[in-house]
């Protein structure tokens, strides 16, 4: 089953389009990383996931992304012995011949589902053991392979040949060394992927930042079904956009007074913050999470429409991707008891004063479009939110400290 509803997951995030990267990176930083390239077989990329040498963690096992036919149609290509796109691998700094992906995680997961000689306690395989071998189907060619598996491969005389073909059949990989810093890893993993999807730095600060709070994010966030609708997606997002949302509610409701502008950075360092004081941070994160979910559920149903939360209203209509500069606010009065008591008793029109600031507030509206990550910007469109809904209900809102300058 595919993950995604293809006419709308696959929307960019509508707000800070040029801001996922803060940094600009000099030439010569490009010319101290070694980027060498190097043709593995299909059978030695399989033992290098194997002896955990390319990491494909259950995390990202539960965003399995392609459909059943996708994956067919890739192990027929493979068998065939067509030219396959090349995977790109970082190598970690702290453990030489050990390599994050930068690219191609679907090809490698497909080919460890299909062929992968690996044990029962092996962690690839803390959910895919619960389900049978990959069994090909819908092939176009090589007919005769439908409804086998690669069992099938070993155990038929008449396969050996296209076993051998297989196992044997070479992968380009584009292998990255001494790279300077994250920065770095971050410019080549967007420039991968131009002119295509455009993928979320989340995707790549799981596993460059492994600990307590990264694989929590990435369970709470698969767990939720509501941060699904409100995206558009069916099911976990494969390129962890809702892992994005989450981190992104999270920094912005907890550590708001410490933001200085570049949004990459502050995103990072929540991240790290509480990877290392998780001890000390779970039962309030997961009170948090709590509230956090309530208020999208409460969002819902002011709004009448889970796609209209998070969007920017235009004066008839709302935009159809999500604005994460305008969630940053709503998700904040959401949270706020008087707030949502003056909803409940029938005060406050939560939706209809949202429409009104949107089309009267200029500010408001310069805030939330194009760059929205500037202090100013933010300051800008928390006030004006607050201002509006104390207008109407006639007592304070709380909001998160905000940054100064």
């Amino acid at each position: 089953m595919n993950n995604v509803d293809e006419d709308n997951a696959l929307v960019n995030f509508e707000d800070d389009q040029a801001d996922d990267l803060d940094t600009s990176l000099a030439v010569d930083r490009f010319r101290d990383a070694v980027l060498y390239g190097t043709d593995w077989t299909v059978r030695t990329l399989l033992q290098q996931i194997e002896q955990g040498n390319i990491d494909l963690s259950p995390d990202f096992q539960r965003r399995d992304a392609w459909s059943l036919r996708n994956k067919s149609r890739f192990i027929e290509s493979v068998a065939l012995q067509l030219p396959i796109p090349q995977i790109v691998l970082a190598e970690r700094k702290e453990q030489r011949g050990t390599y994050i992906v930068l690219d191609g995680k679907q090809r490698l997961l497909t080919l460890a589902q299909f062929a992968g000689d690996f044990p029962d306690d092996h962690p690839l395989w803390d959910e895919s053991r619960k389900v049978a071998s990959l069994r090909l189907s819908g092939l176009r060619v090589l007919t005769d392979l439908n409804g086998k598996t690669y069992n099938d491969f070993t155990s038929l005389p008449d396969l050996a040949q296209m076993r051998t073909q297989f196992d044997n059949h070479t992968i380009r990989s584009a292998l990255i060394r001494n790279w300077p810093d994250e920065d770095y890893l971050y410019e080549v993993f967007i420039r991968l992927n131009t002119g295509s999807v455009r993928l979320s730095p989340q995707e790549l600060r799981q596993a460059m930042k492994p600990g307590p709070f990264t694989a929590f994010l990435s369970i709470k966030s698969a767990e939720s079904v509501t941060i699904q609708k409100i995206l558009g997606l069916s099911a976990p997002d494969f390129r962890m956009r809702d892992v994005d949302l989450l981190l992104r509610l999270i920094a912005f409701s907890t550590r708001l007074s410490v933001y200085r502008g570049n949004l990459k950075q502050f995103l990072d360092e929540t991240h790290e913050f509480y990877n290392a004081n998780w001890g000390v941070e779970q039962k309030g994160m997961e009170g948090l999470l709590k509230r956090l979910e309530d208020g999208l559920i409460f969002l819902c149903a002011a709004f009448g429409n889970e796609r209209h939360v998070g969007r920017r209203y235009k004066g008839d209509n709302f935009e159809s991707p999500l604005n994460r500069a305008v969630l940053d606010v709503q998700i904040a009065s959401a949270l706020d008891e008087n707030v949502r008591r003056a909803v409940e008793e029938g005060r406050l029109d939560l939706l209809g004063t949202f429409q009104k600031m949107s089309i009267n507030d200029q500010e408001f509206a310069q805030a939330v479009a194009g760059t929205t990550k500037s202090i100013t910007a933010i300051r800008t469109r928390y006030n004006s939110w607050r201002a509006a809904l104390e207008g109407v209900i006639g007592q304070p809102v709380q909001m998160p400290e905000l940054p100064n300058g």
